[in-house]
Order: C-alpha cells, then structure tokens, then sequence
C-alpha cells in the first residue's frame, strides 16, 4: 500500500510535469484535491519542498506576492516580466548560463539559481510610459 506523500508527490509533479506552467501551493491543491480528497494544503507544501530539494521542480518568484513551481523539464529556461503589463518572455538557459559562468568565475562564487526571473517594462509599457510604481 502506498503512503499518502508518495501519491501526493507523484500527482503534484505529474500535475507540474502536465501543464508546464508555475503555480502557487493553492493552485497546486487546488487541482491535486479532487484525485486526492484527504490532501491538505501542508502534505502539498511540504511534498513541494521535498520535490524541489531533490531537483524536480523549480520554485521562483514571478512577482505574485508568493513562490509559484514549474517542473525542472530538459532545456532550463528564464523569464523577463513586465511590471507594468505581466507580459512574460522566456529566455533560453545559453545566454543566461554564460553569464552564470562568467560570474562564477569573476567572484569565486558558485551560484546554484536554476530558474532566473527578472522584472522591467515591455516595449508597449515603456512607449506608453508606464510607471510600475503607479500600477
């Protein structure tokens, strides 16, 4: 018989795995809950935690007020959202390792960020001169 944290985790990152998008703890009960009807928000946190200390999932902060999660998939990729719009582009992990390297390497430091997530202001923001202070 299988424990409640092991099918907990296996429907969480198959969850994460399947819509290849970031969501919240709340967002992640939220849609494990129904398979799982004895789930609690803390079996889902803390099997969050465990998934991203083994290395399966990421955990970022994408300016929401809390942690969103994504499945760790083959090709790591980056963000750059707008603060003004939530416009998000995603960046190829090429140019953003090199310069992980290059700090690296600069400071003698070893940086152990897998999902880099960097806010500013779109072309359409920026042209209509939106404050993201204002918004």
């Amino acid at each position: 018989m299988q424990s409640r944290n092991t099918s907990a985790r296996r429907a969480i990152l198959e969850l994460l795995q399947t819509c290849g998008c970031h969501l919240t703890v709340q967002e992640v009960y939220e849609r494990v809950q129904p398979q799982l009807p004895s789930l609690n928000p803390s079996t889902v946190y803390r099997n969050l935690r465990f998934l991203v200390e083994q290395g399966s999932i990421s955990v970022s902060d994408m300016g929401l007020g809390t942690p969103v999660y994504e499945a760790l998939h083959a090709a790591p990729h980056h963000h750059l959202i707008c603060e003004g719009c939530g416009h998000e582009i995603e960046l190829s992990d090429g140019p953003v390792r090199a310069l992980f390297a290059e700090l690296e390497q600069t400071h003698h430091f070893e940086i152990i960020t897998n999902h880099l997530v960097l806010f500013g202001l779109c072309p359409t923001c920026r042209q209509k001169g939106q404050d993201p202070e204002s918004s």
